[in-house]
């Protein structure tokens, strides 16, 4: 049964730890669009939102991946009350 919540201790950790990470992101992405022109100029163009859109299907696919295969995972499938090889 401690085994079963490593995952969600790990999904927790990920999401702080990711969360943490975009804040710094934020800060040194407004720094990077107002002094680089370049950066600038892809965000204001017509592939930035496909990028944006993109990338947030990727992660959403992601994520589904990640808790699917924990909701899934054989020993937590009802029935199962040895090992699959046996003892």
């Amino acid at each position: 049964m401690i085994r079963a919540h490593l995952a969600f201790v790990a999904i927790i950790a990920a999401t702080l730890a990711i969360g943490t990470g975009l804040l710094y992101a934020l800060d040194d992405g407004s720094r990077l669009i107002t002094e680089n022109a370049a950066a600038r100029a892809f965000i204001l163009s017509d592939a930035f939102w496909p990028a944006v859109i993109g990338f947030t299907l990727v992660m959403l696919a992601l994520l589904l991946g990640i808790t699917s295969s924990y909701h899934f995972h054989p020993d937590r499938l009802s029935g199962r009350t040895e090992p699959e090889r046996g003892k």
